[in-house]
């Protein structure tokens, strides 16, 4: 009898351990899938060491950490709820840039920030950032593009904000989310 139970704990053991090994390893497809999209954002100089987050938060409001960086970057994996696939890779002043955006408060921008988004990527609208469906400006590229965020300071009222255009241009012109989008190659990546 008492070996009879311990051959079903022995079973329901392996059985637990097989269920925890199989759903550990779907997460680690899951996430090195996440952490390669995040990579192909920006050049692999910077990439490569990144800190790689992912879209869902943590319980302080903050994206996940996927994988730990050293040099200051953060890159995110493809947007699911996009109709293209757009990481994007961000130095620290424009995380604080996105971080504001998300919670629809004021950025405190005291520096340029920059980010990479070398697959492309799209938005609801050109001038309004708490669009919540494509407006009349809709803007989309599948070209690679990098942007800008300036300080509040800097006048960028002398600059394009037409987003259909070949060059740069303001995208959330006057508002304090306004950035500059600047294309950095005219050729559409495969799909």
């Amino acid at each position: 009898m008492l070996f009879m139970r311990t051959l079903k704990l022995g079973l329901v053991i392996v059985v637990a351990g097989l269920t925890v090994a199989m759903v550990t390893a779907q997460d680690d497809a899951e996430t090195q899938a996440k952490i390669e999209s995040a990579m192909s954002a920006a050049p692999m100089t910077i990439a490569q060491d990144a800190t790689i987050l992912d879209w869902a938060f943590d319980a302080d409001g903050k994206f996940i950490v996927l994988r730990e960086g050293t040099n200051g970057w953060s890159c995110l994996p493809d947007d699911t709820g996009t109709s293209i696939d757009d990481p994007m890779c961000h130095d620290e002043m424009f995380m604080e840039w996105l971080y504001a955006l998300i919670a629809g408060e004021e950025p405190n921008i005291t520096a340029p920030g920059f980010s990479y988004v070398l697959q492309g990527g799209e938005a609801l609208s050109n001038s309004d950032p708490s669009a919540s469906e494509p407006a009349e400006d809709y803007w989309v590229s599948s070209s690679p593009y990098m942007m800008f965020v300036l300080p509040p300071e800097v006048d960028l009222s002398e600059l394009s904000t037409d987003g259909s255009s070949d060059g740069p241009f303001v995208m959330y012109a006057g508002t304090p989310y306004q950035h500059i989008m600047v294309p950095v190659g005219d050729e559409e990546r495969d799909e």
